[in-house]
């Protein structure tokens, strides 16, 4: 398959860190086992041409693979740009506000779609999108990893055994480092906030998790740290949100603080834990901590997760780019080479995958967060897309 990246940053790439981002490696995996013969970045500033050249190179480097990367800058419109071009899919990786755009062009010209997280911040867009896709016949998904991640498969587990009895409450807390806001995205994190951008991970994981359903949801904030460094939004965003289960007065209560202020010297991108409590048990998980901790003069203490996204050797002790980060992308990849060779249609993946549809139920959320944001902490109903 021909992929179309849209989107030059952090993710695609590492712009900003001493690392190779995610979608660079796992394109060049998956060009390993066939599934990818070549990838176009697509972005705004010719200056990323480069820094996409380096990066392909290092990456093929590393994982001794040839995938074929260039790079075209945006020229008008992306359909535009991409006159002529021929793309099986497109993974968008561009700033919150511009998802629904950018995936509306693509969708346009049929291409299947992996775009990441939220989908759009309103269910407006979100739902347009999916009229789209559903008419063209399109598979389209949210890159949604922590499915993919074994500990959560393991809640999911022991919530499906009935393990933990009814589910009564579940907290997360989940913040990033400052220099996120006030460096990498600094160009629009005004135009997002740390719920939207980082929490609506946790929302779509608790519905993968238990199939509830959103009712309602509140929300507050705290100010003051990046407003006073020239980024205008919040420090800290914390929600509560209400879900419904199949069964009549079936409630559980989730608990957010999120937040994207923490020093630039703790020891991961993420601190990330949750707590859910049943009527039968309890599940704690700390996801910052994998049990991995580096300690080096360069760079002083580390927590490394190599769950996520890590360049380890195979059985065979070829070097291979592993763990859910990566399976993510493989699932849509091979999702797609599947609907191309018509061995499966787009809409029987609805049930098992993070699609449009799927994702809806986050981008109600997000709306629902927002709004209370807006309004100074009342309750908003979540609109249910079902």
């Amino acid at each position: 398959m021909k992929v179309l990246v849209v989107g030059a940053g952090m993710y695609v790439a590492g712009r900003g860190t001493r690392g190779l981002g995610t979608i660079l490696p796992a394109l060049a995996q998956a060009s390993r086992a066939g599934e990818v013969r070549g990838v176009t970045v697509v972005a705004t500033q010719p200056e990323n041409g480069p820094l996409i050249e380096q990066a392909a190179s290092r990456v093929n480097a590393l994982l001794g693979t040839s995938l074929e990367a260039s790079y075209l800058s945006l020229r008008g419109t992306l359909a535009a740009t991409l006159a002529g071009l021929h793309f099986d899919c497109a993974i968008v990786c561009v700033p919150d506000h511009l998802h629904f755009e950018v995936a509306q062009q693509l969708m346009g010209l049929g291409i299947h779609c992996l775009i990441v997280k939220p989908l759009t911040p309103t269910l407006e867009e979100a739902r347009r999108l999916v009229g789209l896709q559903e008419a063209r016949g399109l598979h389209c998904a949210v890159e949604f990893h922590k499915r993919f991640d074994e500990q959560n498969l393991l809640v999911r587990k022991a919530i499906r055994e009935g393990r933990l009895g009814r589910l009564l409450y579940l907290v997360v807390a989940y913040s990033q480092r400052i220099d996120l806001p006030l460096q990498t995205f600094r160009a629009w994190a005004d135009r997002t906030n740390i719920f939207q951008y980082l929490g609506v991970h946790y929302v779509d994981l608790i519905y993968f998790l238990t199939g509830f359903r959103p009712a309602r949801a509140m929300a507050v904030g705290t100010r003051g740290v990046l407003d006073g460094r020239g980024v205008k939004t919040f420090d800290s965003v914390h929600a509560t949100v209400v879900w419904q289960g199949a069964q009549p007065g079936e409630e559980m209560i989730t608990q957010f603080a999120v937040g994207w202020v923490d020093p630039a010297s703790t020891s991961a991108l993420s601190d990330q834990r949750f707590v859910l409590v049943g009527s039968e048990g309890r599940m704690e998980l700390d996801q910052k901590d994998r049990g991995v901790t580096l300690v080096t003069q360069a760079e002083g203490i580390e927590s490394l997760n190599p769950y996520f996204s890590m360049i380890l050797e195979d059985a065979g002790g070829a070097p291979a780019f592993q763990g859910y980060g990566y399976r993510s992308i493989e699932r849509f990849l091979l999702d797609v080479g599947d609907v191309i060779a018509g061995r499966v249609e787009a809409k029987a993946l609805e049930a098992s995958r993070p699609t449009l549809r799927q994702s809806l139920v986050s981008t109600a959320v997000v709306e629902a967060v927002n709004q209370s944001l807006r309004a100074g902490g009342e309750w908003r109903p979540v609109d249910d897309p079902a």
